[in-house]
């Protein structure tokens, strides 16, 4: 027997009562000032609307504005209509209104109705999309409210339609909740991916009740991932490590508070794979204080898959302990596929990118990013953290009590990649294909383990030269008094605080570097004179040293005023006590002119190449600094033959890369000498252009760009013929540290920077070499801007004064025993086998005059 909606409500407070609510049952946005809202209150007692407002959320934010508060009292089964006050309605007499000019809501806009603060009911996807309800009215089928909007429980009708407002149809109305079969939560939630109520579908056909602990509550819809609702814990659970004790409910949460015993009935329904209850209503809520103690987070032999582990913890109170072993992947930084800050973590190891240690393309590639997706899962908070703050570690990067050596202070509180989590607590959502912990208790130092904590300085052996590769973010002085660059823009500080920090950190990380030849990338491209960018740097370093002899100079041309025509540019720093300069070069780059389909033209910035006599010795070093195209680029071959698709993981303008990486190897092996591939390559270490510069496997080949040109001589043509041979060099930080990594994006770690040295060289003179993570494994917040951090304090230390990690390498040149490079485990000498027609040359090619292309 079926009960009515009145029968079940009578003599329980509305605050209680899920199935007892105000909301919203029509939406007008006319012509000019014709805006209305209806509500309703559809449960059998009056209600107080001085706790309610109307928000909206304007033309695509996340954040709601308030547009009025609401008074008065509405009485059960009663409409009330909201209008603006020059709206050109005509309602009847007995229609409750009220009237106001801060009802302003457009086309653009999701309205929302809160009660205290929290939000009820809405009309409209957050974020919306642009004009979704422009000239429009809309009826609600039912009588139900939700926090997330659903088309299909509207009616559309023409612009200006009046004739609704004020009463209600009962088109798709049924106020009587069916009965509900009694059950667990266990027994919804079942020992499989989905639940085993759900016959077909995404939805039960029946209603089941269940009982449980309100271990945490959601008071406002997070974007579309979490909806208002809250999450019920049976207190005892089944014994059964295969069934999850805990769901998710959707729907009000008046009256109800974390620790109650709520009894709660509705239909089973799975939202894009997460098993909720909804069109719920709750019958019973005691006023209990029951704590439930979180599950240590743990996997079994059993699960086939880390996500399967999460799958049978879902919706519950968990705790992520040492045990569980999860570490850092991204660290808490801004999420632009979410558009808010989080955090990600991976279980046993960070997650390198399918393409660092696997071929681009291949079948273990595309079987790692499978890996790295199961083995992730984000940490949230209930809420949009606002800029600056990390919602449950109130402490994060507040000023340490001990300052450094130099007198400057840093933080304690810091969060790295690949810090093991130790005793974050949280309950598991899912959204958007990912498990997400949405975190219940306060962090400290103590919750994370720093396994690749900070270093001062880079852990290196002794040898006879240090050579290092550094991009510096975007390092620009001509806003500051500096000269101007080609373009005329600026990419990097704003202010001249942030200007002062950013050269700060730079370069104190070179000084700790203490590298005798240093390739810089993204530093302005504005000359070599006393106003450059590369001048401004070097004298702000040489401040730092009191030592003159070991203080830096810059190389430089007097015939050209800029290398390229781009903003920025690469360059080389070197101490003249350990090296002289001996020839200063420059490699011109590839251009691309396809002559038809779009993205025709494009630019890569010419390679800085230098060599250098090593003071003291006879022997010559060569470093090529490079920074070849950007992945984030568009390419020809990225529209006119992948339809801008990444099939394999490379990015954009990987053959153009390609084009880069041939001509460059082809030039280099006109030089004798030590030579050092320097630079952010803008490819992970498995990807073409690396492996044709290094080694590429038997049977494999890589495919230039079309249409490149070496100035005004043609490169390529229109059909490039594939290159299945390498040019030797060795990737010698891989070589002493297969997991290595300099740049982090997402939740992925690998190489962007490289050291590549000829194959020489690599055997006989390299004794150390490193990614030196101090950049790439700390928080945005950490780096020298201002404009979204908030109120944190910002530090003059070396930490994060890029998005990239420098690499070093040391060199020994000397026979006696301390400068013989060790025969490491990860390279058994076995290049030699293959054959590198590039790499040998008996001509030495004298520097010529360079055509300056400009490039991005």
């Amino acid at each position: 027997m079926k009960k009515t909606l009145i029968t079940l409500s009578v003599g329980l407070a509305l605050s209680n009562v899920a199935n007892a609510e105000v909301l919203i049952t029509e939406y007008v946005e006319g012509g000019s000032y014709n805006k209305a809202i209806e509500l309703y209150n559809n449960g059998s007692e009056s209600v107080l609307l001085s706790n309610y407002t109307l928000a909206r959320y304007k033309d695509g934010s996340e954040i709601p504005t308030q547009m009025l508060n609401l008074t008065g009292t509405l009485a059960p089964q009663e409409l009330l209509v909201v209008q603006n006050s020059q709206a050109e309605l005509s309602l009847s007499a007995d229609v409750a209104t009220i009237i106001s000019s801060a009802l302003v809501h457009n086309g653009g806009d999701a309205v929302a109705l809160l009660n205290d603060g929290n939000v009820v009911d809405i009309v409209g996807d957050v974020p919306t999309t642009s004009g979704w309800g422009k000239d429009i009215t809309l009826r609600r089928i039912g009588r139900s409210a939700s926090t997330v909007f659903d088309e299909s429980d509207w009616t559309s009708y023409a612009k200006d339609t009046f004739d609704g407002l004020g009463s209600l149809s009962d088109e798709g109305v049924d106020n009587t909740i069916p009965d509900a079969t009694a059950t667990t939560i266990m027994e919804i939630q079942g020992d499989a991916w989905s639940s085993p109520l759900i016959e077909s579908g995404y939805e039960s056909e029946g209603y089941y009740e269940v009982t449980g602990i309100v271990t945490a509550i959601q008071t406002s819809a997070l974007g579309n991932d979490l909806p208002v609702g809250f999450f019920l814990q049976d207190q005892y659970g089944d014994g059964n490590e295969n069934t999850s004790d805990a769901i998710f409910i959707r729907g009000d949460i008046s009256g109800i508070e974390v620790g109650n015993t709520v009894t709660v009935q509705g239909k089973a329904y799975e939202s894009y794979g997460w098993t909720q209850l909804i069109d719920t209503h709750v019958n019973n809520v005691e006023p209990t204080q029951i704590t439930i103690t979180p599950t240590p987070l743990r996997t079994m032999d059993t699960d086939d898959s880390f996500d399967f582990t999460l799958e049978r913890h879902e919706g519950m109170l968990v705790e992520l302990d040492e045990a569980a072993d999860m570490h850092i992947t991204r660290t808490f930084s801004f999420d632009y596929d979410a558009y808010r800050y989080n955090m990600m973590a991976s279980y046993e190891r960070v997650n390198l990118h399918m393409n660092q240690q696997n071929v681009a393309g291949s079948v273990e590639a595309a079987a790692k990013d499978n890996e790295n997706k199961d083995r992730r899962i984000y940490i949230e908070s209930f809420q949009k953290a606002a800029n600056g703050v990390v919602p449950w570690y109130s402490d994060f990067l507040t000023e340490s009590a001990v300052p450094m050596e130099d007198g400057t202070t840093t933080s304690d509180d810091y969060i790295r990649i690949d810090d093991t989590i130790n005793g974050l607590q949280g309950v598991l959502g899912y959204s958007y294909s990912d498990f997400r912990l949405y975190v219940t208790n306060e962090a400290t130092q103590d919750t994370f383990i720093h396994n690749n904590d900070r270093t001062s300085t880079p852990d290196l052996v002794d040898g006879d030269l240090r050579v290092a590769t550094f991009n510096v973010l975007n390092y620009f002085n001509s806003p500051f008094g500096g000269a101007e660059n080609p373009y005329g823009d600026n990419r990097g500080a704003e202010t001249v605080d942030e200007f002062e920090r950013q050269g700060d950190k730079i370069a104190k990380a070179i000084v700790a570097m203490d590298a005798d030849i240093v390739g810089l990338m993204e530093i302005e491209n504005n000359g070599f004179g006393e106003a450059s960018a590369v001048a401004h740097l070097v004298n702000k370093i040489n401040l730092l040293i009191e030592d003159e002899s070991d203080q830096y100079s810059y190389v430089s041309s007097e015939d050209y005023d800029y290398v390229g025509t781009d903003a920025i540019t690469n360059q080389v720093i070197f101490k003249p006590a350990k090296v002289t300069l001996d020839t200063y070069r420059l490699i011109e780059m590839p251009e691309q002119h396809a002559t038809e389909g779009e993205d025709t033209d494009n630019y890569q910035r010419d390679a800085i190449t230098p060599t250098f006599r090593i003071n003291g010795t006879d022997e010559t070093i060569t470093v090529s600094v490079n920074h070849f195209k950007s992945k984030g680029s568009t390419c020809w071959e990225d529209v006119n033959l992948q339809n801008k698709q990444d099939v394999d993981g490379q990015g954009s303008c990987e053959n153009f890369r390609v084009s880069a990486a041939q001509h460059l190897g082809t030039e280099l092996a006109k030089i004798d000498g030590h030579k050092l591939i320097l630079g952010d390559l803008n490819s992970y270490a498995s990807e073409d252009p690396i492996l044709l510069l290094t080694e590429l496997p038997e049977g494999y080949s890589v495919t230039p760009a079309r249409d490149t040109f070496i100035g005004d001589q043609k490169m390529d043509g229109a059909q490039p013929e594939s290159l299945s041979q390498s040019f030797g060099y060795r990737n010698v930080i891989r070589e002493w540290h297969p997991n290595s990594y300099s740049y982090s994006y997402d939740d992925t770690l690998g190489t962007l920077d490289y050291i590549l040295a000829d194959a020489e060289t690599a055997e006989n003179n390299v004794v150390a070499a490193i990614d030196w993570n101090i950049n790439s494994p700390e928080s945005t917040y950490v780096d020298y801007t201002t404009e979204y951090s908030g109120d944190l304090p910002k530090y003059s230390d070396i930490y994060r004064a890029s998005d990239h990690d420098p690499a070093i390498v040391v060199l020994a040149f000397g026979n006696d025993d301390k400068h013989k490079p060790g025969k490491h485990p990860n390279h058994p000498n076995k290049h030699n086998k293959h054959k590198n027609k590039h790499n040998q040359s008996d001509n030495k090619n004298k520097p010529k005059k360079p055509w300056f292309q400009g490039g991005n």
